[in-house]
């Protein structure tokens, strides 16, 4: 669904199939911004349990004081030299921060080095306030 907002065109995306992306019917679906699929905690949730691959950007600090549990710590600053360590090009990699600025920018990074990313709105914030837990 394409609409238009004010001078900027919005695109709605909900995708579906072998990615991982797709969500129950109960779930989110996920969105496009700035090029970039997105998805809420709810979704990322659901994604996990499908064995989705989660990297979070923070500082090592801060993922060393809470992070969502199976995320890798791979920290935006360090993410063009690690690359090889998020998984097949062809394969959904859902990206985290704190609060999902930072994830956006990896996300786009990753997107420019052809990789399949899902920026995670709200972040590791947003995952603590629905109450889900943290390693």
């Amino acid at each position: 669904m394409t609409r238009l907002v004010g001078m900027w065109v919005v695109l709605a995306v909900a995708c579906a199939g072998p990615e991982g992306v797709a969500q129950t019917a109960a779930g989110p679906q996920p969105s496009a911004s700035e090029g970039v699929l997105q998805i809420e905690v709810a979704g990322l949730r659901a994604a996990l349990a499908a064995s989705a691959v989660l990297i979070d950007v923070r500082t090592p600090e801060e993922y060393a004081a809470g992070h969502v549990p199976g995320a890798r710590n791979v920290p935006l600053d360090l993410l063009s030299t690690r690359l090889d360590e998020i998984g097949p090009a062809g394969t959904p990699v859902y990206v985290i921060c704190q609060s999902g600025r930072r994830s956006l920018a990896a996300s786009q990074q990753l997107a420019a080095a052809g990789r399949k990313p899902v920026n995670v709105l709200g972040g590791t914030a947003a995952w603590k306030a629905a109450g889900f837990p943290t390693e």
